[in-house]
């Protein structure tokens, strides 16, 4: 929670005007649903059992209190991952063998979910807005009730996701009439204006629009904002700073986050005049879902985040090279310990792999010399050596960046972090040393002419 607090410091001092927080199993869910959220031992948040309601609340508090606006973001369609995977709910699965979508025409999907938003905007009273997700809905009129209802319907299998979002959405305005709804857009770029209109989507939420390419790569649909800027009053734009460079990438590159702020930038200036934009909406995903390793760490993201926020602020005279930076004085980097170490990490990581696949162990121990016994005791001895040598600096690392992490985080996602990519290295370089060793101390060996 200390570091969670000094983050939204540092970044209202960046210049943000408000945080979005998608809590999936991190929330204290309660009653029926304890055992998606976060206090349910050893189901809740991986069993790190992050957050408690008080801890919540004190983030509203602390963030309302320097001027920060707070948007929670809860799934309520696809990435359902973290509630259908739980035997209680996973009969309301739209394919029984993904707990990524919710099937829309079970019969207590849609209470699931309002039971899900209700227990969330309880905790916050002042909420202004609320965002529903909705995107990637990945299987969409699967099963035989969705499949029958689509092939009846004008729209096909689109009736079955804008009714779903349209019915969740009246509810919401029925509980907070004055809240705002925020949905990520991908499912309805391509549903046209009549299927909009019938629904009613164009007075029911806010788009935001996501793209994540770097500036070379940067393309939306000039038809989008004509569409868009006619059908709803304001629309948002959704940039990345870290998580969108590859599903287990370790280090954000900044360069790449921010020409994605800049397309940005030139985007909503291009098309003022056509859509009236809220904001633009910084993401920062840690894993690509539930089931998916970690990513682009906070606390290594850190300077891209300020980097970001710079180049999409900066003045016509400011280039985008001179924003950039990867490195925060301490003062203005939660966590700092984390990203030393973990740098660290990287830097040995780099090390243990050029010395596994590279020059020495490939000449004189591999595969081939190995199962012919052609064997030099002293190559051996000095692989043996590298490798204990690569050991021993892995073994500081790990102790350093465990004892940091616990800092930041619980013990499941540092064990996890540390289980996906320093230990397994760590058994690699045991066994390529023991084996070294073994075979280095029998002699040398003799080719046998075939």
């Amino acid at each position: 929670m200390e570091f969670s607090v000094k983050v939204l410091v540092c970044i209202k001092h960046w210049g943000a005007t408000g945080i979005l927080i998608e809590w999936e199993d991190t929330f204290p869910y309660i009653a029926e649903l304890v055992d998606i959220g976060s206090q349910q031992s050893p189901n809740g948040s991986g069993g790190d059992g992050l957050y408690s309601l008080q801890e919540v609340q004190h983030v509203f508090n602390f963030a309302k209190d320097i001027g920060l606006e707070v948007i929670q973001l809860i799934q309520t369609i696809g990435h359902m991952e973290f509630v259908l995977k739980h035997p209680a709910f996973s009969n309301l699965r739209e394919t029984p063998r993904s707990s990524a979508v919710l099937c829309p025409l079970r019969q207590h999907s849609q209470g699931l979910v309002r039971t899900m938003l209700t227990q969330v905007l309880d905790a916050q009273p002042d909420a202004r807005f609320i965002h529903i997700g909705a995107d990637e809905v990945w299987h969409l009129g699967v099963c035989d009730q969705c499949k029958s209802r689509a092939s009846s319907s004008r729209y096909g299998v689109t009736t079955l996701y804008l009714e779903h979002v349209s019915n969740l959405v009246t509810f919401i305005k029925l509980k907070r009439p004055g809240i705002v709804v925020m949905m990520w857009d991908d499912m309805i770029r391509n549903v046209g204006m009549d299927a909009l209109r019938e629904y009613k989507l164009h007075q029911l939420v806010e788009p935001v629009v996501w793209h994540y390419n770097p500036k070379e790569c940067f393309s939306v649909d000039p038809t989008l904002w004509l569409v868009y800027g006619q059908m709803f009053p304001r629309v948002w734009a959704g940039s990345a700073f870290k998580g969108a460079n590859g599903s287990s990438a370790l280090y954000p590159q900044t360069l790449r986050y921010a020409t994605n702020h800049e397309a940005w930038r030139n985007e909503l200036r291009k098309f003022g005049s056509l859509v009236h934009f809220g904001g633009l909406v910084l993401t920062g995903w840690s894993r690509y879902d539930h089931y998916a390793t970690l990513c682009e760490l906070m606390t290594l993201s850190l300077p891209t985040l300020k980097s970001c926020l710079q180049v999409f602020m900066k003045t016509d005279h400011q280039s985008t090279e001179s924003l950039l930076t990867d490195s925060l004085p301490p003062s203005e980097w939660p966590g700092e310990d984390v990203a030393r170490a973990f740098l660290k990490f990287l830097a040995a990581k780099d090390r243990a792999f050029s010395f596994i696949h590279g020059d020495q162990v490939i000449s004189w121990f591999s595969p081939w010399h190995q199962s012919n016994n052609y064997i030099c005791p002293d190559q051996l001895e000095n692989i043996a050596s590298n490798a204990q040598h690569l050991l021993a600096e892995l073994a500081a690392v790990d102790g350093e960046l465990e004892s940091h992490l616990l800092q930041v985080t619980g013990r499941r996602s540092a064990g996890e972090l540390l289980e996906t990519h320093l230990r397994p290295l760590r058994r690699q370089l045991a066994a390529l040393r023991d084996q070294a060793a073994g075979r280095g101390a029998a002699g040398p060996g003799l080719f046998a002419a075939q």
